[in-house]
C-alpha cells in the first residue's frame, strides 16, 4: 500500500470526515494506492469501557490516568493499520482537539513500522488556521513525524509520494491554492461505512469567505473561490444516486457568499426535487442577506431545494458590537430572515460570540433580550450555540491591529485578552456571560450547544488571571517607556 490515511479521536462530531476520501481520489487518480481509516468513528461505535472519560482525555487531555488505557487502545489499531505494510501513512489533525491521539498513534507508528508519516490538517497550526507550526514542528524535531503538508494538500501529497518533498506546502507555512474548484475530482468513500455517519456526506463549494469578520482568519488563509451552481449540484446528485444517501451538509465557510452561484445551485436541486423519489436535503452555514430578505421567489426555492437546517453566525443581539464584528447586517436584516424562515418552515441555529472586546453590559443585555423577542420563532430555533471565550487568532483584525485597539494579548493562550478601554470584560467576566446567557435561554425553552473549552477555561481560570496580570504590569511598563 502506498498511502493510508486516518482520522483519529478527538471529535465530538459524528460527521464523515471529508478530508481523507478527497485525498484518496487524487492520490489514485495519480496512480497509487491508497486505503482511509476512521478511528474518530470505529471508537465511537465501540463498547469502550470508561468511553466518555477517554473521550475527554482525548479531546482536552484531562484525566492522566487514562494514557494507559488510551495508549493500549490505539497500539492495537496500528497493529492493524502496519499489515498493509503502507509506505506512508497520513494522520487527518482535523482540530487542536486530534493532537493527543495523533502523538499516540505517532509513537506506536514509529515503534512498529518504518512507514513515512504525514500531518496535514488546521489542527497543525497553533491558534486558528493561521497561527505558528509550534506543536508540529515540535513533533518533526523528536522523530514522531516525517512531514507535514500545508492546507490543500490535493497536490501536495501527489508530489510527497513522487519524492518531489521540496514542493510547497509540505515542511513549511505557505501553499499553493487550488482555485478551480469545478475541475476538483469527486471525494472516495468506498472505505466508509456510510450508515455510521447517519448517512450525510459532506459537500464543498467554496473556500474561504466572501466576509472580512474582524476575529475570523479564513479570509486571510484563502483567496476566496467558489464552485459554479451547476457544478456543487451536479456533485450532490451523483453521489446521491451513487451511494443513496439524500442528506448533505457543506463545509463551507457560507453557502450563500456567491448569491448568483447559490441561486443557480437551489434552482437546479429544486427542479430535481420535484420529480425524485427520494428528494435531496441539505444543511450549512448561511449569512444574513438583505438583498434576498424579501425575495419570495428565492426563499420557496430555497425551501424546495432542501435546506434543512442553516446555521447563522449572528454574534450578537447588539447592532453596535457586530457593526465592528464587520458582520454588514442589523438586527432589522436578521428579524427579517428569521421571519423567512418560519414562513418556509426552515430550521436554523443561531451562532454566538459572547465576550466580543468592544461589548459593554448594554450590549450583552441586547443579545438576552433577541431570544426574548425571538420567542414567538423558537419552532425553527433548534440550537444556540453560546460558544467560548472570543479566541483573538493570529492574522485577525483583532490580533494585527490589537496595538490600536488597546488589546493585551496573551500569546500562549487564544482566549486570555483584556481590552484596556474595556477593562471590566475580563475573562472571567466573559465566561460568566456565557453561564447567564446559557441559563436565560434554558429558562425560555431554547436548546443550548454544549463546549468542552469552557470546562478547559474554568480549570485553568486562577492560572491565567495570573498569566494576565503579568502581561498588564508588562504593557504598562512599556507604555512608561
Amino acid at each position: 500500500m502506498d498511502l493510508i490515511i486516518l482520522s483519529v479521536p478527538g471529535e465530538t462530531s459524528y460527521a464523515l470526515p471529508a478530508a481523507p476520501a478527497i485525498l484518496k481520489s487524487y492520490v489514485i487518480d495519480a496512480g497509487y494506492t491508497c486505503k482511509t481509516f476512521d478511528f474518530n468513528i470505529l471508537f465511537k461505535k465501540t463498547n469502550i469501557f470508561n468511553f466518555s472519560n477517554l473521550e475527554n482525555y482525548f479531546i482536552q487531555g484531562f484525566n492522566p490516568e487514562l494514557i494507559e488505557q488510551a495508549e493500549n487502545l490505539i497500539e492495537g489499531w496500528v497493529k492493524e493499520i502496519i499489515k498493509y505494510k503502507p509506505k506512508f501513512i497520513g494522520i487527518s489533525v482535523f482540530t487542536y482537539q486530534n493532537r493527543n491521539a495523533t502523538e499516540i498513534f505517532c509513537k506506536f507508528l514509529k515503534k512498529y513500522s518504518d512507514s513515512k508519516i504525514i500531518l496535514g490538517g488546521q489542527g497543525i497550526s497553533d491558534g486558528g488556521i493561521e497561527g505558528k507550526k509550534v506543536w508540529v514542528n515540535s513533533l518533526y524535531n523528536r522523530g514522531l513525524i516525517d512531514y507535514w503538508i500545508v492546507s490543500e494538500g490535493e497536490k501536495a501529497i501527489v508530489e510527497l509520494l513522487s519524492g518531489n518533498t521540496d514542493y510547497t506546502g509540505i515542511n513549511g507555512d505557505n501553499f499553493l491554492q487550488n482555485i478551480d474548484l469545478d475541475n476538483a475530482l469527486m471525494p472516495n468513500y468506498d472505505d466508509y461505512n456510510l450508515l455510521s455517519y447517519r448517512n450525510r456526506l459532506p459537500i464543498t463549494g467554496s473556500r474561504g469567505c466572501v466576509r472580512q469578520c474582524t476575529f475570523c482568519d479564513i479570509h486571510e488563509h484563502w483567496k476566496y473561490v467558489y464552485r459554479s451552481g451547476k457544478s456543487i449540484a451536479d456533485e450532490i446528485i451523483y453521489l446521491s444516486q451513487k451511494h443513496n444517501i439524500q442528506t448533505f451538509s457543506f463545509t463551507d465557510s457560507l453557502v450563500n457568499g456567491s448569491i448568483k452561484e447559490f441561486k443557480k445551485f437551489i434552482k437546479i436541486i429544486a427542479d430535481y426535487n420535484l420529480t425524485a423519489d427520494k428528494p435531496i436535503q441539505w444543511t450549512g452555514q448561511y449569512i444574513v442577506r438583505r438583498d434576498t430578505n424579501n425575495d419570495l421567489e428565492y426563499w420557496k426555492l430555497l425551501k424546495d431545494s432542501g435546506a434543512s437546517w442553516l446555521a447563522i453566525g449572528v454574534e450578537t443581539g447588539s447592532d453596535t458590537v457586530r457593526l465592528h464584528m464587520k458582520k454588514k447586517f442589523t438586527n432589522a436584516d436578521l428579524d427579517v430572515t428569521i421571519q423567512r424562515l418560519l414562513e418556509f418552515n426552515i430550521a436554523c441555529e443561531i451562532l454566538l460570540i459572547v465576550g466580543y472586546p468592544t461589548e459593554t453590559e448594554k450590549d450583552f443585555q441586547d443579545t438576552l433580550e433577541m431570544f426574548n423577542r425571538y420567542l414567538p420563532f423558537k419552532s425553527i430555533i433548534q440550537n444556540i450555540a453560546a460558544g467560548s471565550s472570543l479566541g483573538v487568532l493570529p492574522n485577525t483584525f483583532l490580533y494585527n491591529k490589537s496595538d490600536l485597539l488597546n488589546l493585551i494579548l496573551d500569546e500562549k493562550n487564544e482566549n486570555n485578552w483584556l481590552n484596556k478601554d474595556n477593562p471590566t470584560l475580563t475573562l472571567r467576566e466573559r465566561l460568566n456571560r456565557i453561564k447567564i446567557l446559557t441559563e436565560h435561554c434554558k429558562n425560555l425553552g431554547y436548546t443550548i450547544r454544549d463546549n468542552n473549552n469552557i470546562i478547559f477555561l474554568e480549570k485553568n481560570l486562577n492560572l491565567l488571571e495570573k498569566r494576565m496580570k503579568f502581561l498588564k504590569i508588562k504593557s504598562n511598563f512599556i507604555e512608561q517607556g
